[in-house]
C-alpha cells in the first residue's frame, strides 16, 4: 500500500513538473506572439472560431446542393468544378 501511495506521489509530482514546464512555455509563446490572453481565453477564442468555421462549411455545403440540385448533378462535380476538394481538412 506504501508503495502504491509513493508511486502515485512521484506521478503527481510528475504531473506538476509538467504543468508548469507547459506554463512556461505558453507564456514565452504568448510574450512572442504580443498575446495577452490566458489559456482559457484562448480557448474560449478558439471554440468560437471553430463554430463559426462550421457554420460557413455548412453554408456552403447548403449553396453547393442547391447549385447540384439546379445542374442535376453531384456535389462533387460541383466541387471539382469549382476547383475545391470535397475532403475537409
Amino acid at each position: 500500500m506504501d508503495k502504491q501511495i509513493e508511486k502515485r506521489n512521484e506521478q503527481v509530482q510528475e504531473l506538476r513538473n509538467k504543468c508548469k514546464e507547459l506554463e512556461k512555455e505558453f507564456e514565452i509563446l504568448c510574450q512572442q506572439n504580443g498575446s495577452t490572453h490566458t489559456p482559457g481565453e484562448l480557448k474560449v477564442l478558439h471554440i468560437r472560431r471553430l463554430k463559426e468555421y462550421n457554420e460557413l462549411r455548412d453554408t456552403g455545403l447548403r449553396l453547393v446542393q442547391i447549385i447540384a440540385g439546379e445542374k442535376q448533378c453531384k456535389l462533387k462535380e460541383v466541387f471539382d468544378e469549382m476547383g475545391f476538394d470535397m475532403e475537409d481538412r
